[in-house]
């Protein structure tokens, strides 16, 4: 596209007129799907899961620190 053009608009065929969208059917509040309410279990599980893995990387760095002082010592 050139400098300062503008896309050109689609025209509609002429044997075919526009027809409006088919509109959804238009659902009141109390007939909705309910919504799961297992946010806190769900949020626990999460927390859970990141306090297991925290823990299994502290346990490596602990090992390592282990693993290099006695190398260390090991030296001296």
């Amino acid at each position: 596209m050139s400098k300062g053009k503008t896309p050109r608009k689609r025209k509609s065929p002429a044997g075919d007129e526009a027809q409006p969208p088919e509109s959804l059917p238009v659902v009141s509040p109390h007939r909705r799907p309910e919504v799961s309410e297992h946010r806190p279990p769900a949020l626990i599980d999460v927390v859970r899961a990141i306090r297991v893995a925290v823990g299994a990387v502290l346990d490596l760095a602990d090992r390592a620190a282990d693993v290099i002082s006695k190398r260390i010592e090991g030296r001296a």
